[in-house]
C-alpha cells in the first residue's frame, strides 16, 4: 500500500510531528481540488485560497481526522462533505455578522445534518469540477511514482517517450510511432507500453485502494475517475 490518502492519515493521528508531516502530506496532494471547488462555489480567487487554506488548518490542527473511521467510505467523499459544511458555516457566520448577531462556530462534522438554505451557487457544478482535480491530482501521483521507477532503472528516457500513450489526448495517436526517437521498432514500443499500461494500471489501483474504505469500491472508484477526466 503506497504512503497515500487514507494509509497516511491514519498514521497521522496524534499531535507529533511526524504526525503532522503526514497529514500536511495528504492535505498538500489534495489543496488544488478543494480550491476550485470552493471557487466555484462563488467565492473569488483570492477568498478561495484563503478559505482552503483555512479549511486544511481545522483539519489538521484541530484533530478533525482524529476519529474519522475508513470503512465508512472514500477519502474523496469525506473531504467533500466536510467541506460542504465548512462552506455552509462560513455563509451563516458572515450572515449572523451582517445581522449583527453571534457568530456560530464552524464544525467540521461530517455527520451533521446541516438543514439550512441551499446555496445560491450549483453545488453540482463545484463537485464535477472538484472530482475533475481529483482525479487530475491522483492520475498525477501515479505518474509521478511511475516515473520515479523508471528513472531508478536509467530508463527515464523510455518513460518519457511512452508516457503519452498512457491517456492520450489524440485519439489517433500511433502507439507503434513514440518509440522511433529512442531507437524502437513498432513491436518493440508496443511491447513496452503494454508493460507501461500495466504498470500503471496495477500503481493506480494501489493508489485508489488507500483512498476507499473496501476492497468493493475500487474499480468504481477507478471509473468515476476516469470518468470526471472524460467529460470535461
Amino acid at each position: 500500500m503506497p504512503h497515500t490518502p487514507w494509509t497516511l492519515l491514519f498514521h497521522g493521528r496524534g499531535t507529533d510531528e511526524r504526525a503532522m508531516q503526514h497529514l500536511n502530506e495528504v492535505l498538500r496532494m489534495y489543496w488544488r481540488p478543494l480550491r476550485i471547488c470552493i471557487e466555484r462555489r462563488g467565492f473569488g480567487p483570492h477568498e478561495s485560497e484563503d478559505l482552503t487554506q483555512d479549511f486544511l488548518s481545522r483539519l489538521v490542527h484541530k484533530g478533525s481526522f482524529g476519529d474519522v473511521d475508513r470503512e465508512k467510505g472514500r477519502l474523496r467523499s469525506y473531504l467533500l462533505t466536510a467541506l460542504n459544511h465548512f462552506l455552509s458555516n462560513v455563509r451563516r457566520e458572515r450572515s449572523a455578522q451582517f445581522r449583527g448577531g453571534g457568530v456560530a462556530p464552524i464544525s467540521l462534522d461530517a455527520s451533521h445534518e446541516d438543514g439550512g438554505v441551499s446555496e445560491m451557487v450549483s453545488e453540482v457544478s463545484a463537485h464535477e469540477d472538484f472530482d475533475r482535480e481529483w482525479a487530475i491530482a491522483m492520475i498525477g501521483n501515479v505518474m509521478d511514482e511511475l516515473r520515479a521507477e523508471f528513472v531508478a532503472q536509467g530508463k527515464a528516457e523510455l518513460f518519457d517517450a511512452l508516457s503519452p500513450g498512457l491517456m492520450p489526448a489524440d485519439a489517433a495517436l500511433e502507439i507503434g510511432d513514440l518509440g522511433k526517437n529512442i531507437g524502437l521498432n513498432a513491436g518493440a514500443t508496443r511491447v513496452a507500453m503494454h508493460r507501461l499500461r500495466l504498470r500503471f494500471r496495477n500503481l493506480l489501483y494501489r493508489h485508489v485502494a488507500a483512498t476507499v474504505g473496501s476492497e468493493e469500491e475500487i474499480e468504481d472508484e477507478i471509473r468515476s475517475l476516469i470518468l470526471s477526466l472524460r467529460h470535461h
